[in-house]
């Protein structure tokens, strides 16, 4: 690989790349949509013009993405005369000064250095360093010249097989001449979306003011000016062998508006949720885009204390709320990271805590583990074991919370039984959630400690 130069003579490069290639009908943009996936995937609607002859000609589609599913490809003439694709070609072999240095070994070239001096012979060989030239035709003089000091390099013409940019190339049958506008499908990698919420904790630690966005990161190869862009949240199924770019389509839905002055309307598609932006944006390769996905809105949240021994003596912090209307929100929340803050004594905001959230449907429960409590430690114990038959066993536990805190507090213990089981002889009242699953509400006082007993009988 060429240095400082490469750059310069590749722009040569494509200079003649350009006069050299056949003549091909070529497309002009129209107006492009992307419909974006949260899994590694982009529906890419491209409308473009193209003027036709009458017959069989070749019609080139530059600009396509370079992770392009090519057996994705729809063509369709959506306003003209009727053209139909009697074959396909996606070519990605894109110039660069190495693969035509590579084309034109044992052909000949010009060099020409720094100092302006031409060098003309049949190139042997080249590597990151150096340039060799038979000046004779196999006779000699034999010369190398250091890549550094190459001003640029003169083809005679673009190899064949090369091209400047990733392009679908078709051959087309008309039966008229004239134009057609045509909208192309294609399914593309490398391009994704995920949400980042972003929350401001109240001083009393009962309210979230939250907010969202969405982070596209495109590195698809292409990229999309002025796009319709649209989001569908959810874990669309893809087929070991190729689908087509068509198979999704939008079931009737009513578009239900976020806020008052909305960037995003959301609908559903089919068992999945879809996010519309209302104006175009451009979504540049190699370019993460953030966008407002719902502005800041009061939600009701509760601090929960939770003590599980299955994390050790750590007491662990987490904000709960249900993504209800009630609460303050009632939306369908796509997957993505949850950040928190909050204000010290000094009105300065300080970061408490991250967690990440599943899509989660409206009305379910929310829970983000910010971090572990510094001044509560919980330990248990086993305090005994016996043997009542072969089918009867009682374990006895002593759980207990230690509280450094100048305030009183209450921690939810959780134990996990299994089998079948029974409680017996609890000296706090506790709540069964599930099979596996009990949970004690524990008041401990401040600077003081609480302790929770219990039996519990094992029957097999």
């Amino acid at each position: 690989m060429f240095t400082r130069q490469t750059g310069w003579m590749l722009t040569l490069l494509l200079l003649v790349s350009l006069a050299a290639v056949p003549a091909a009908a070529e497309s002009a943009g129209e107006g492009v949509a992307i419909t974006v996936y949260n899994s590694d995937l982009a529906l890419v609607k491209d409308v473009r013009m193209i003027d036709l002859e009458r017959g069989v000609q070749e019609v080139r589609f530059p600009d396509v993405a370079q992770r392009i599913d090519p057996t994705s490809v729809h063509f369709r003439v959506i306003d003209g005369a009727e053209a139909s694709v009697w074959e396909q070609n996606y070519r990605f072999d894109l110039a660069s000064t190495s693969k035509v240095l590579e084309k034109y070994l044992e052909r000949d070239i010009d060099i020409v250095t720094e100092d302006a001096d031409l060098f003309s012979g049949t190139l042997i060989s080249f590597d990151g360093n150096t340039v060799m030239l038979d000046q004779g035709r196999g006779n000699g003089p034999i010369i190398s010249l250091n890549a550094d000091k190459v001003s640029y390099v003169r083809f005679p013409s673009l190899p064949a097989g090369l091209i400047s940019k990733p392009s679908l190339v078709w051959k087309v049958g008309a039966e008229s001449e004239g134009e057609r506008l045509v909208e192309v499908t294609y399914l593309t990698s490398s391009i994704n979306w995920h949400a980042e919420y972003v929350g401001v904790v109240s001083a009393e630690d009962d309210a979230v003011d939250l907010a969202a966005w969405v982070s596209v990161d495109n590195r698809s190869g292409a990229t999309y000016t002025d796009a319709k862009l649209d989001l569908v949240a959810g874990d669309v199924n893809r087929a070991r062998a190729p689908q087509d770019a068509m198979v999704m389509r939008a079931m009737d839905a009513k578009a239900e508006v976020f806020g008052g002055a909305p960037e995003f309307a959301e609908e559903e598609l089919f068992e999945y949720h879809l996010y519309k932006l209302d104006t175009p944006s451009t979504v540049a390769d190699r370019e993460i885009k953030q966008l407002t996905f719902f502005p800041s809105t009061g939600v009701t949240v509760e601090k929960v204390l939770e003590f599980d021994h299955h994390y050790g003596t750590d007491v662990r912090v987490l904000l709960e709320f249900v993504n209800s209307e009630e609460a303050g929100l009632g939306l369908p929340l796509p997957a993505g990271t949850v950040r928190m803050y909050k204000e010290d004594s000094a009105s300065d905001l300080q970061f408490i805590g991250e967690d990440r959230i599943d899509h989660t449907a409206k009305d379910e429960d929310v829970a983000l583990l910010m971090g572990n409590a510094f001044d509560v430690v919980g330990e248990r114990t086993t305090v005994a074991r016996r043997k009542i038959t072969d089918r009867v066993r009682e374990e006895d536990y002593e759980i207990s919370i230690r509280n450094h805190k100048d305030e009183d507090i209450v921690v939810r213990v959780v134990e996990h039984p299994y089998g079948y089981w029974t409680i017996l002889n609890e000296t706090h009242t506790y709540e069964k959630k599930d099979a596996s699953r009990v949970e004690f509400l524990i008041p401990v006082k401040a600077d003081g400690e609480a302790v929770v007993s219990y039996t519990i009988r094992y029957e097999y």
